[in-house]
């Protein structure tokens, strides 16, 4: 049996959705994320659990008597196990010798327990329970080198101690699972919880699977998902539902005081009902078993539909309003771990809507990437004469909603318009350059819209407008096209630190009235005669084309400055597919094919031809660099890898080179970051679309 993690795509933050193979002979395999459900005799001679859980994929044992081939091999031969033994772990050695043969088998994983009387303990004490369980499960690990284990790790509050168990897990490869046993027992010591993760997630190998048990309920799945927890065990449901608690997913609520079931499961919609008021009664009991086990799959399922359909990160968020600790859990992940999770989330996701749903919004990992992404590689066109400052729309990209439209009409009346740089203004993402309105997250965000700015959100896009304008001569003047509110408490914040001479347009209620388009425009005819000398112009021509301007920047965008310049200074011709969700390049003069715009993603995927105009690359670059001079087949994994950058994000656009690092041999799309890369020993690193 060769127990192994297999990543099958990377998801913001450390979540991420995979397999887990119990089995060397045949492809068997339980997905990841998920939850494992407990398995009683109680259960068993329950009609109703067996007919809603039969096809889950992953269950728990506690009881030596389900240690049977009979039971595991043909009831339930189709089915993944884990088992975990809640007695001494004198006993447990025991049971595993006695069942040596059961532990060989295909479908089931023994954790190797970690009890203790209390959990109540001082750090001194802790440490020395630490060690002396690493000491005894070291014999058990090396008396069973073909079996693969969990190992329980507990750290009895005090997150410093996680290191003592780093050399055990890195010594043996047949520890496969991590099983944190009290971690996520209360919030209330988050910082810790954040703490572990983030060392285990920089230290370990990611091939590991990270395991979840203790006092946890679904309400906290989310978040657990989004920390990159594998498997939840969904045990301490039994527990609560011995003491008449109801999970509503928002939080548990006493039995008693439900006046109507708001679930339609088999036990809501049978006699649980019926049974509320009972104090003393085994079905009652029983059926809030069933509800909650019932309600900790459901939600599970639903967080994998996220997971792999919707922007999962918005689903979090709405999740975290209903908890203040799970509120700050996630801004402080956010504030301290931004290092970290810059490489682990993708800066692209296909076709999604982002719901930007309040302040917990502002910095997630993805839109903090983006705006230093912007700010250190957006340079000015050197022709640039104006900018012109506007707001932001609710239809994306903003040049197709009415009002951009509009505004455009009037700043095209200009011959001069090439030389204008338009900077739209909006919430939470800051100041976006017009020719990166096309890119994620730009294309596809969505936040209410109220007239009012916070605080944050006001000098998040005042900070980024400001480093954008400095890289503009003083000389060059500014033109507002803005409401009152948000809009001028960021001008004034900018205007107090800029150098450069500012104008309003009269505008009313309506930026798009008559009134206010005709004062946008002779604002512009007052400026440009004041500051554009007659005839002092762009001289290129084939640069006024806007998706040239806009590819240029895009390129720099995502491959770094000057990138544009290199991939399209000779002009290009477009194709669009049947669809219009892309578009192929070329150049225009030899008609070399460079690569793909994709709409839905707002990237460029370059071809081999593309990719050799950038190289050599700089230090940057997302280069991975194989053992070999050529690649056969469409995957890259990490045992063929020798070297790559330390800056490859997932789902971003990676030039895989030779040994010598001298060709290109392929280029394709990373399925991990640079963290992940380094701790993974085995895996899909990359997706190949081109090669030699």
């Amino acid at each position: 049996m060769n127990l192994f993690f297999d990543l099958k795509s990377k998801k913001v933050g450390y979540s991420r959705i995979g397999k887990v193979y119990l089995s060397s002979k045949v492809r068997k395999y339980f997905s990841t994320p998920n939850i494992v459900i407990p398995m009683t005799n109680t259960l068993i001679g329950n009609i109703n659990f067996l007919e809603y859980f039969e096809n889950h994929e992953i269950f728990l044992i506690t009881k030596e008597i389900f240690l049977k081939i009979g039971f595991l091999q043909d009831k339930f031969r189709n089915t993944s196990f884990m088992y975990s033994h809640n007695g001494t772990l004198e006993r447990y050695e025991e049971i595993l010798h006695i069942n040596e043969q059961i532990f060989s088998q295909d479908n089931i994983c023994s954790i190797i327990p970690f009890n203790i009387p209390t959990s109540s303990i001082d750090k001194d004490f802790a440490e020395k329970e630490i060690k002396n369980y690493i000491q005894n499960i070291n014999q058990i690990l090396e008396r069973y080198p073909n079996n693969n284990f969990g190992i329980t790790i507990k750290i009895f509050d005090y997150s410093e101690l996680i290191r003592l168990y780093f050399p055990l897990i890195t010594k043996y490869r047949n520890i496969r699972i991590l099983n944190f046993a009290d971690l996520f027992d209360t919030f209330k010591n988050y910082r810790a919880i954040l703490k572990v993760i983030n060392e285990v997630k920089q230290e370990l190998n990611n091939n590991l699977v990270l395991m979840a048990s203790g006092r946890i309920i679904p309400k906290f799945y989310p978040f657990l998902i989004y920390l990159g927890i594998d498997l939840i065990d969904s045990s301490y449901m039994m527990y609560i539902s011995a003491e008449n608690y109801y999970d509503a997913i928002e939080d548990l609520l006493p039995i008693y005081k439900l006046k109507e079931l708001p679930c339609p499961c088999v036990a809501c919609s049978g006699r649980l009902n019926e049974l509320l008021q009972e104090k003393y009664s085994q079905q009652k009991i029983m059926l809030l078993v069933l509800h909650n086990l019932i309600s900790a799959k459901n939600y599970m399922n639903k967080i994998k539909q996220y997971l792999n359909t919707e922007d999962y990160r918005a689903f979090l968020e709405k999740t975290t309003h209903d908890d203040p600790l799970l509120y700050s859990s996630l801004k402080t992940l956010d504030k301290e771990y931004f290092k970290t999770l810059r490489l682990e989330t993708p800066l692209s996701m296909e076709s999604t809507l982002i719901k930007c749903i309040g302040p917990i919004s502002y910095n997630r990992p993805d839109f903090k990437e983006f705006r230093k992404r912007i700010t250190t590689t957006f340079t000015p066109e050197p022709w640039t004469k104006l900018i012109i400052i506007l707001p932001c729309s609710a239809k994306k990209p903003y040049s197709e909603s009415k009002s951009h439209k509009l505004f455009y009409k009037v700043i095209r009346k200009f011959p001069e318009f090439p030389d204008f740089q338009e900077i739209i203004l909006t919430s939470p993402l800051g100041a976006i350059p017009r020719q990166l309105e096309n890119i994620y997250p730009v294309n596809s965000y969505d936040i209410p819209v109220t007239g009012e700015w916070d605080y944050e959100e006001v000098q998040i896009s005042a900070k980024m407008l400001i480093k954008l304008l400095k890289k503009y001569n003083e000389k060059i003047p500014i033109i507002c096209h803005l409401k009152d509110g948000g809009y001028s408490s960021i001008i004034d914040v900018a205007v107090k630190e800029l150098k450069h001479q500012f104008y309003f347009s009269k505008t009313d209620n309506d930026l798009t009235s008559s009134y206010s388009l005709k004062s946008l425009e002779e604002t512009l005819i007052t400026v440009k005669d004041q500051f554009i000398p007659e005839g002092d112009s762009i001289t290129n021509t084939s640069l006024t084309n806007t998706w040239l301007r806009k590819l240029i920047k895009i390129a720099d965008y995502q491959y770094g400055v000057d990138s544009g310049i290199k991939l399209f200074t000779e002009g290009i011709t477009t194709r669009k597919n049947r669809t219009g969700t892309k578009f192929e390049i070329f150049k225009a003069n030899s008609n070399d094919f460079i690569g793909i715009f994709d709409f839905r993603k707002g990237q460029i995927e370059l071809s081999l031809n593309g990719a050799n105009l950038l190289f050599p690359f700089d230090d940057n670059g997302n280069t991975i660099i194989f053992d070999g001079d050529t690649i056969t087949g469409s995957n890259l994994f990490r045992p063929g890898i020798i070297d790559y950058s330390s800056n490859i994000k997932p789902n971003s656009n990676v030039f895989i080179l030779d040994k010598s690092k001298q060709h290109i041999i392929a280029i394709g799309n990373s399925v991990i970051g640079s963290n992940d890369i380094r701790n993974t020993k085995k895996g899909l690193v990359a997706e190949i679309y081109e090669k030699l």
